[in-house]
């Protein structure tokens, strides 16, 4: 979604790619897991969490928007964080290595809208503070930082001479590195010596003193007050643990600022909460380096509404590098402007769900209920209150009808004369006739029409002895409740799951 409506030219991760990476075991030699319920994941299972990062980010699909001709984009994902290597001397170099085979160095440089953006591997650079710390871990960033005025300059002649080559229509030559020889000369002078305005990449915070408010759009905790210089709820604490430290230390912050130079930006990551302020204790740019701790993009990690920056660059530069005045004369203006973009509550969604679907099975089940009473009311009302028919007689016939009968009590009741006409009966099955079968073997056709039992199971009624009340002649309670909330959940979740289906496509 962001990359089709937004459509930005460039997106660049600040670390923390995967949540365990630095204890996920590797493939090779020397990795010791912290602890022994990391043992189980193993190198596949890294591999595993690279392919799922990869198809949410780098799928082509995903990076075009679902456009079908999108211009050329740029993805940065190689800084590395505290989750994907450690921090400090706690990097493995075999953690980092793999990290580095699969992402690239975490120290770089580009040059995106005429800015020159310089990624730093502060998580490995801050082992320089631990005299324990293997010099391994710390020493290529440090010689990076040594050389990474040049190696801008270098990129930067590189970029002018690319937009030079295709501007005057001729072939961009394919080359790993463009040797110095290429440089065109006049991009070689004093001219070409001016730097573009520097934007740092760090997942770790610069240093601030404790208690540096982080500005009204902190989410977590928003200011005490308006306008604190001092604010400890609302800034980010000064403070360290097991492989993190939220901040850098003050001395390499130090380093930091001089040895790159003009920094008038730096992004950061770690906090997962949003932050901003401007430092003005360090040597850079003049007006001092605004900082913007961006927010995690993930709702798990302590935000409810997590976010990213939308950062627009705006900086004219003429064929040596030197930036073009604007109406007024003035070049010293603002550069970038960032925007705060927030993402849905998708912990308040899924609550919402929740409550819904919970007063959706309360409404369900009452429904059932109140289904399942009728139709028990409904069965009791039209059962019969006396049984229709007589219990046959051990011969299976009829009993014979008394020849004589006293007047009950007062004698108003005559008996039946036994002289009255007989029934005619007619002829046996076994004769050939055409009578209902002998009753002998089976019961009367009026209750138990197909199914025969032994008359030992049948009490004077002819009713099963054996079946148990509310049985199989009559479904249970249970039963009826049982099949109507089936039948409710099913009516019910098939248009909503089928429903939500075509979103997600549609979507």
């Amino acid at each position: 979604m962001l990359q089709r409506d937004l459509d930005p030219d460039s997106v660049l991760f600040l670390g923390d790619l995967f949540d365990g990476g630095r204890e996920w075991s590797t493939s090779q030699q020397g990795f010791t897991p912290s602890e022994k319920q990391w043992k189980k994941y193993g190198h596949k299972f890294w591999l595993n969490e690279y392919d799922r990062f990869g198809r949410i980010f780098f799928d082509p699909d995903q990076i075009s928007g679902g456009h079908a001709e999108q211009k050329q984009k740029k993805v940065i994902a190689t800084l590395p964080g505290n989750h994907d290597l450690g921090f400090g001397k706690g990097i493995q170099p075999a953690t980092r290595n793999r990290f580095h085979a699969y992402f690239g160095e975490g120290d770089r440089v580009d040059v995106i809208g005429n800015h020159t953006f310089v990624s730093l591997d502060a998580v490995s650079l801050s082992a320089i503070d631990d005299p324990e710390a293997s010099p391994a871990i710390w020493n290529r960033t440090m010689l990076f930082l040594d050389n990474v005025q040049p190696h801008a300059q270098r990129v930067l002649q590189h970029e002018l001479n690319y937009r030079y080559d295709l501007e005057a229509g001729k072939k961009f030559s394919h080359e790993a590195a463009v040797p110095e020889k290429d440089v065109r000369l006049h991009i070689g002078d004093t001219h070409a010596r001016h730097q573009l305005p520097t934007v740092v990449l760090s997942h770790v915070p610069f240093y601030r003193e404790p208690g540096t408010p982080c500005g009204p759009l902190r989410e977590r905790h928003p200011p005490s007050a308006p306008d604190l210089e001092n604010d400890e709820r609302n800034a980010i604490q000064v403070a360290r643990g097991y492989q993190y430290q939220n901040v850098l230390s003050r001395e390499i912050t130090k380093t930091v600022a001089s040895k790159i130079g003009n920094i008038g930006y730096v992004f950061s990551g770690d906090d997962h909460d949003y932050c901003e302020l401007t430092h003005h204790a360090y040597v850079s740019a003049g007006s001092g380096i605004h900082e913007t701790t961006v927010k995690s993009m993930s709702w798990a990690m302590g935000v409810r509404k997590p976010g990213f920056l939308l950062a627009s660059l705006w900086h004219p530069i003429n064929e040596y590098g030197r930036g073009l005045p604007d109406g007024t004369g003035n070049t010293n203006r603002p550069t970038i402007q960032t925007h705060l973009c927030l993402l849905p509550d998708q912990l308040g969604i899924f609550i919402r769900y929740g409550i819904c679907a919970g007063l959706s099975t309360l409404v369900l089940l009452l429904h059932a209920l109140v289904m399942a009473l009728r139709e028990k009311d409904a069965i009791a009302a039209s059962s019969p209150l006396l049984p229709t028919r007589e219990k046959p007689s051990q011969k299976g016939r009829s009993r014979a009808p008394s020849t004589s009968s006293r007047a009950d009590g007062n004698g108003l009741l005559a008996p039946r004369s036994v002289t009255a006409r007989a029934r005619s009966v007619s002829p046996g099955v076994p004769l050939g006739g055409y009578g209902l079968q002998s009753a002998e073997k089976h019961v009367p056709l009026i209750e138990q029409a197909g199914y025969y039992k032994d008359e030992e199971d049948t009490d004077d009624w002819g009713y099963d002895t054996k079946r148990k009340p509310g049985g199989a002649r009559r479904r249970t309670f249970a039963a009826i409740f049982g099949t109507q909330v089936r039948n409710d959940f099913l009516s019910v979740l098939g248009p909503a799951l089928l429903w939500y289906w075509w979103i997600m496509r549609s979507g």
